[in-house]
């Protein structure tokens, strides 16, 4: 059921404030792993070291497409906000 008292401006705005915090969390996750790829370096742990590149670019592409996501809700508020939408009575 939709929610009258919001506008489709109004919950796309609000789901692309929730992709930012995701992308800045995603970024944050990817610094650690960095730090964690640190620590097996410089304890010569091998296989740990390519599992932490493995996932950092697994990571990387999720944030390239969190990136995509809040461009695209971006382009639907200025479309929808230009049409000037007048919520149902």
């Amino acid at each position: 059921m939709p929610d009258r008292e919001r506008t489709s401006v109004d919950h796309l705005e609000h789901a692309r404030e929730l992709v930012w915090e995701a992308l800045q969390k995603m970024e944050e996750a990817q610094r650690i792993m960095f730090r964690a790829g640190d620590c097996y370096v410089s304890q010569v742990w091998g296989d740990g070291v390519r599992t932490v590149i493995e996932m950092t670019e697994r990571m990387a592409d999720i944030a390239g497409d969190l990136s995509t996501s809040h461009i695209e809700i971006g382009r639907l508020v200025k479309t929808d906000t230009a049409r000037d939408p007048q919520p149902p009575a």
